[in-house]
C-alpha cells in the first residue's frame, strides 16, 4: 500500500513538465526575467518562386524623374488674350467671421442707395488689360473707372464707384438694329406716366454708324419679380455701335447723378475706338 503506482508517477511527471514549460518552477529566481517567445514571421519565399515561376517582374520600380521647366508659375506665364476670350480673377473676399460680415452690411448697404455693383466682382487687371474688345475693335476703359467680371451675356464689364449710387456698363453682341434696341431700352426705365421712351441720337465714328440711347425714370431689373426690384431716379446711357461683322450694344446704367457724371467719359470712350 506504500508503494506508488505507475499511474500516479506519469501524472506527476507530466505537471512538473507543465510547471517548467510555463516558467512557474519553484526554484527559479524571484528577480530573473521571464523568457519571451519570439516573433512569429512568416516565411513568404514561396511567393518569390511562383511570381518567378509565372514571369511576374516584382522588383520596385523607379521614381519617375519630373520634368521641373513645365512647373512654371502662372505669374511668369506671359498671358495671351483672344479675342473675347480674356481671363478674368475676382477679387479675394474676406476670410475672417468679422470682415464677412462687414462685405455683407456693405453690399446691403450699396444696394439701398441704389447700387449696382456687379455679383462677380472686381477684375484683377493691369493697365495694359482695361478695354474691351469684340469684331476688331476696342475701347479702352477711362481712368476711374474699374474692370470688372463680365457676366454669361456680357463680353465685358466696368464698374463706376461713387458716392451717389454705383454704376455699371456692360458689353454685349447683338442682333437687334436701332428700332429694336430702342423698344427693348424702353422696357427697363418707366416713369410717373409708363414706359419712357428714349431719346436717340445718330453719329459716325471710324465710318461705322452709332446710335445713342438716353432714358431716366424708374428701373426696372428684369430679372426682378412682380416689380419688387425697382429703383427710382435711375438712367441709361447706351451706344448700339454696328461694325461689319457684329453689333454691339454699351450700356451704362446707374443712379442719374452717377451716369450725368460719366456720360462725357462714356461718349469719349465711344469716339476713341480703335482696331485692335
Amino acid at each position: 500500500m506504500g508503494m506508488t503506482s505507475p499511474r500516479n508517477t506519469t501524472i506527476f511527471l507530466s505537471i512538473s513538465a507543465l510547471l517548467a514549460l510555463c516558467g512557474c518552477g519553484g526554484g527559479s529566481d524571484s528577480g530573473s526575467e521571464s523568457a519571451v517567445a519570439p516573433e512569429y514571421e512568416a516565411d513568404t519565399s514561396y511567393l518569390d518562386d511562383l511570381a518567378e515561376e509565372k514571369g511576374i517582374d516584382t522588383s520596385e520600380p523607379e521614381p519617375a524623374e519630373i520634368d521641373q521647366t513645365a512647373l512654371t508659375s502662372e505669374d511668369e506665364a506671359d498671358p495671351e488674350y483672344a479675342d473675347e476670350d480674356r481671363e478674368w480673377v475676382k477679387e479675394d473676399g474676406a476670410k475672417s467671421i468679422f470682415g464677412k460680415s462687414r462685405d455683407k452690411t456693405k453690399d446691403t448697404r450699396d444696394k439701398i442707395l441704389g447700387g449696382t455693383e456687379p455679383e462677380n466682382g472686381i477684375a484683377n487687371t493691369t493697365y495694359d488689360e482695361e478695354y474691351a474688345q469684340a469684331a476688331g475693335f476696342a475701347w479702352d476703359m477711362p481712368e476711374d473707372w474699374r474692370m470688372a467680371v463680365p457676366s454669361a451675356d456680357h463680353f465685358a464689364e466696368m464698374f463706376i464707384q461713387s458716392p451717389l449710387g454705383n454704376a455699371s456698363i456692360v458689353f454685349e453682341k447683338t442682333e437687334m438694329n436701332a428700332s429694336q434696341t430702342h423698344r427693348e431700352l424702353k422696357s427697363y426705365i418707366t416713369d410717373t406716366f409708363g414706359s419712357s421712351s428714349p431719346k436717340t441720337m445718330t453719329k459716325i465714328v471710324m465710318g461705322h454708324q452709332v446710335t445713342i440711347f438716353d432714358l431716366e425714370g424708374t428701373y426696372i431689373d428684369p430679372s426682378g419679380k412682380g416689380g419688387r426690384n425697382e429703383s427710382p431716379f435711375y438712367a441709361i446711357h447706351a451706344a448700339l455701335v454696328e461694325l461689319p461683322t457684329t453689333k454691339v450694344l454699351i450700356r451704362m446704367w446707374g443712379p442719374q447723378d452717377t451716369v450725368k457724371q460719366n456720360i462725357a467719359k462714356f461718349d469719349a470712350m465711344i469716339e476713341k475706338m480703335y482696331e485692335k
